[in-house]
């Protein structure tokens, strides 16, 4: 039987043979930005076509990691849909053109792979007469094994809407009659499982531009794609591609896990092999689960695949387990999966245990709303949306298991309920004010100032008062509002009558608010408004190191140290981010980085210009926020490029200095950094140094020694703690025999008494445990006068009496108290000598009961 590596080898060696130059699979991150993921092998060599790129080569040939989710509620279903998958490719570039491609993909297939020709037929476009003549005339293929399809079938691309394109010829793979579907011409244009395209052959002719027109292609050439997954099932003599060596060890891991049995129910055990492989495969190659773009993607799967998990009996977190099964299979073809298997394990672990609470009180409600239905089984609009906006359950995943369960959901009326709820939400956020609340003093809409200066001539538009604080909107302002992490600014707004101090900026819809104390009163609406220019520009030291900080994790930790939260404020940062680990081992990289490239002294360029062509000039712009057509760049040359509405230095030299504070956990998947820049942290190493310098004098030595004989110190200590465990061992032995020795029988107890200057509580606690397991019958009361007065009550298993009831009884005598069990009391006294009068009134106790 065919093994998965001897059929790549056979493929990439067959074309090696004729010609082609082999190229390694690209990544699936694509470099082409009109792509979130690599979907065909011919994605890398898209510009050889087109001419962009003088070819290497004139014909290549590969095996490409791909990834597609267009059908992804197929995936698990049928015997050939999957979401990451292998192209096997050939390619060429201004040489070859049909004929070879078509014979050679013959040659392959029934001469090499020996794949019986009876079971065998093809498609041609419609309107490409030369390949079907090729097929006819030169293969030798009969007239009714060749199919004339539409474009919507044989005509390829181009990929991503732009780029080379072309017609197309299918070979396909005939699985028999229990496949066949219940057309009664059911052929190879059905999307059932009976006839499987396991070869794509496209000629591209044409480059398609943006506008939808065509033109012929520099380089005409080959682009063709055999997948893997389909070309295995064929030659191991399989029924579906999760019964090949490329998916079956995990349905048998999966088994494993849980205890269920494959045969029983297929489904979810295909949906979990095929998801682990895609989640796998992507974050090694650098996407993380998020709620953007490619992460979203990734979510969605891993999502999707909890739930398949859900079906088969796992509660907890399960799918990481099966990272290392994926690495065993592909690792020695894709050597980069087995550079990180720990990493990619402990992120799908981090967003399994995110979302699996979620799924469980999702899909106990999607129970609740089907019964509810059941004989109309229609699911309304509102009903979907609460699942999405009250318990974060996501539509997509509602209206796929709806759609298995035969339920139809009102998808418009979810839409129109989203997009009410957004717009509540963007009217919550305008700012709204009752005539009788403000005083308008002039109509006019507000100008930010504040990038440009930071004292202006203006005008109040309208206040109002609350309590003894004002709030001021200005015509103009240069007053920067609360935004994007960066913290409001404070200053001086001053008129004829009166002269405001602002405490904070806020924003209140479309209107950055001034608010803070007044001393006079205002009349007039002119005023000038100044900003603390020294408060900002220690706002901006720190506003710009965050995205020198931002540049040096992705550089060191990884493109997925995406920002995930951010406090920008005088001389002082923080920032959340995307990690699974700690990064404390790499802190003196980042801030070295960082401090690199403020002695660089680079130009801080801020401009506008549109979303579309920030994107495309690689701009990183946080997706969970909205952005209006014109965005704000902020741009470090070489270094850093982010959409930014927050103000910054003019050059990276003016943050002077910056330190690294603290590096913490705040949720599953992300960490903190804390920094102090400018001022704030010079003023922190003086205070360090100030710090070393006591700390140097309390110990007779020196800033440049500290260490050494710190070190020394600590050495030291050691060796007498060790002795001192010595002599405490020694000395508990002593009172231990001593006790025993000086004991008192009363009535039916021994009594064991203590009282001492030396020994604090917890000694005596561990000599009434070596008491007790000694003697079952014991009484004792054992006083530590080292620190005020503590005592301990204690009796042996044998003995009935209650010791709670006995601290009640010397209370009034050592002017205190203690809790503890029936066996065993703790307390103390604020009567130092008071323990005398209670060791009597115990004895007498004892006697009498």
């Amino acid at each position: 039987m065919w093994e998965h590596k001897e059929i790549r080898e056979t493929f990439i060696k067959f074309f090696v043979e004729r010609g082609h130059k082999y190229v390694r699979s690209s990544s699936l991150i694509p470099k082409d930005p009109s792509l979130l993921f690599t979907i065909a092998g011919m994605v890398q060599f898209k510009p050889y076509w087109s001419g962009i790129v003088e070819p290497p080569f004139p014909r290549a040939t590969s095996v490409q990691k791909c990834l597609r989710v267009n059908d992804l509620e197929n995936v698990g279903k049928t015997i050939r849909h999957n979401t990451f998958f292998e192209m096997l490719g050939n390619f060429s570039f201004g040489d070859y053109f049909k004929r070879e491609a078509i014979k050679w993909a013959w040659e392959l297939i029934t001469e090499v792979y020996k794949i019986d020709k009876g079971r065998l037929s093809v498609s041609v476009y419609e309107e490409d007469e030369e390949a079907y003549n090729i097929w006819r005339d030169e293969v030798g293929l009969p007239e009714d094994k060749i199919y004339r399809l539409g474009a919507d079938s044989n005509f390829w691309g181009p990929a991503g809407g732009a780029g080379a394109c072309g017609p197309s010829s299918e070979i396909f793979y005939d699985m028999g009659e229990k496949f066949k579907c219940e057309r009664e011409d059911c052929g190879p244009d059905c999307d059932c499982d009976r006839f499987i395209e396991v070869w794509n052959i496209v000629f591209p002719q044409y480059n398609q531009l943006r506008d939808g027109t065509r033109e012929p292609l520099k380089n005409r050439g080959i682009d063709t794609g055999m997948g893997m997954e389909r070309l295995t099932m064929v030659l191991q003599k399989k029924d579906s591609i999760f019964t090949t060596d490329l998916f079956y060890p995990i349905i048998t891991a999966v088994e494993e896990l849980s205890g269920g049995r494959y045969e029983t129910n297929p489904i979810p055990f295909n949906i979990i092999a095929d998801h682990i492989r895609a989640l796998t495969f992507a974050i090694s190659d650098g996407v993380i689960p998020s709620n953007e773009e490619r992460g979203y993607v990734l979510r969605r799967i891993l999502r999707r695949a909890l739930r398949a998990g859900n079906e088969i009996g796992f509660e907890e977190p399960f799918l990481y387990k099966l990272v290392g099964v994926v690495v065993d299979i592909m690792g020695d073809v894709y050597p980069e999966i087995k550079e990180k298997p720990d990493f990619v394990s402990v992120i799908i672990k981090a967003e399994e245990e995110r979302f699996l609470k979620t799924l469980s009180s999702g899909l106990s409600i999607i129970k609740e709303i089907m019964d509810k239905h059941s004989e109309d089984r229609k699911v309304s609009g509102a009903e979907a949306f609460k699942l999405y906006d009250t318990y974060g359950f996501p539509f997509d995943m509602t209206k796929e298991i709806l759609k298995e369960k035969g339920y139809d959901v009102d998808e418009e009326e979810f839409h129109l309920l989203l997009e009410k709820r957004r717009e509540e939400s963007r009217e919550y956020q305008k700012f709204q004010h009752d005539t009788a609340e403000f005083n308008i003093m002039k109509e006019g809409e507000q100008v930010f100032v504040g990038y440009d200066t930071l004292e202006v001539e203006t005008e109040i538009l309208m206040w109002r008062k609350r309590g003894d604080i004002f709030e001021l909107i200005l015509e103009k302002t240069p007053f920067y509002a609360e935004s994007g992490g960066q913290v409001g600014d404070r200053g001086i707004i001053e008129g004829r009558d009166f002269k405001m101090e602002v405490m904070d900026t806020v924003y209140s819809g479309p209107y950055r608010v001034c608010s803070g104390k007044i001393k006079g009163e205002i009349r007039d609406r002119r005023v000038v408004a100044k900003v603390d220019r020294e408060r900002r520009k220690e706002t901006e030291r720190a506003h710009t190191a965050t995205h020198l900080l931002h540049a040096a994790l992705r550089k060191l930790v990884g493109e997925y140290a995406k920002q995930q939260g951010s406090l920008v404020e005088p001389g002082r940062l923080r920032f959340d981010f995307n990690a699974f680990s700690s990064v404390k081992d790499k802190i003196r990289d980042i801030e070295e980085y960082v401090y690199e490239n403020i002695l660089k002294d680079i130009e801080v360029e801020k401009f506008y210009t549109s979303l579309k062509e920030a994107i495309s000039m690689g701009a990183i712009a946080l997706f969970e926020e909205e952005y209006g057509d014109r965005v704000r760049v902020v741009k470090i040359d070489g270094v850093s490029m982010e959409l930014c509405g927050g103000t910054h230095l003019d050059r990276t030299g003016e943050i002077g200095f910056f330190k690294i504070v603290s590096e913490s956990a705040v949720s599953s998947g992300v960490r903190r950094i804390e920094a102090l820049v400018g001022k704030r942290a010079q003023r922190y190493i003086e205070e360090r140094e100030e710090t070393m310098a006591h700390i140097s004098t309390l110990i007779h030595s020196s800033p440049e020694k500290l260490k050494e004989d710190i070190k020394d110190i600590m050495e030291r200590l050691s060796l007498l703690e060790k002795r001192v465990s010595l002599l405490s061992r020694e000395i508990r032995n002593f009172y231990f025999e001593m006790l025993k020795n000086t004991r008192e029988t009363i009535g039916n107890y021994n009594f064991y008494s203590l009282n001492t200057s030396i020994l604090d509580i917890e000694y005596l606690r561990e000599l009434s445990d070596k008491i007790r397991e000694f003697d079952k019958n014991s009484v004792g009361f054992f006083v530590s006068l080292m620190d005020g007065m503590k005592f301990i009550l204690f009796r042996g298993e044998s003995v009935p009496v209650n010791m709670k009831k006995l601290t009640e009884i010397i209370r009034g005598d050592i002017k205190g108290g203690g809790g503890g069990r029936d066996d065993f009391v703790q307390g103390g006294g604020k009567d130092r000598e008071g323990w005398q009068k209670a060791l009597r009134r115990i004895k007498d106790y004892l006697k009498t009961h």
